[in-house]
């Protein structure tokens, strides 16, 4: 009975054994990394604190006054959600929902933001999360805390995706 049980069991102990070698010689290890992100010059952080940003879809402007490049990008994310015909949002690497055109999707015409937190995941990867209101449904990515993925585009950032979480 004892040579039933055995001898699967050393068996399975032994390919367990193989494929976990296997996977351990196969597999390259995951360096992690200090340096500075690729884009942009290490200098001391913009603070955002209990600033918020309000922007209409009828008086959008062209520039922004935010100072970061990065907060800059959110920026540009939520005027083109506002108005996806503002300043070649269009042709713009953004999510590609953002200009889908339904009236059941409850497009904002007032949206308002406020940076809570921005988390580098990589050194080209970097997570801004706001907390936001708008006049709309859209999505459920207006209201309440927004997270925005950016990504180094040329010597700037852009918004690759966003999403939402419960807090």
């Amino acid at each position: 009975m004892i040579k039933k049980v055995l001898i699967p069991f050393v068996l399975v102990i032994a390919i367990l054994s193989g494929l976990y070698t296997l996977k351990t010689i196969t597999s390259e290890p995951v360096v992690m990394s200090d340096k500075a992100p690729a884009i942009g010059k290490k200098t001391a952080p913009k603070v955002y604190t209990n600033k918020i940003y309000t922007y209409q879809a009828s008086d959008l402007k062209p520039e922004c006054v935010l100072g970061s490049p990065m907060a800059c990008a959110v920026e540009y994310a939520i005027k083109c959600t506002l108005n996806p015909d503002f300043a070649d949002c269009r042709d713009s690497k953004l999510p590609k929902f953002i200009f889908m055109s339904d009236e059941s999707l409850k497009r904002p015409t007032q949206m308002s933001f406020k940076i809570a937190k921005i988390k580098p995941i990589n050194d080209d990867l970097v997570e801004i999360h706001t907390d936001s209101s708008c006049d709309g449904n859209w999505f459920g990515l207006c209201q309440g805390r927004i997270i925005y993925v950016l990504v180094p585009s040329n010597d700037s950032w852009r918004v690759k995706d966003i999403y939402a979480i419960e807090i």
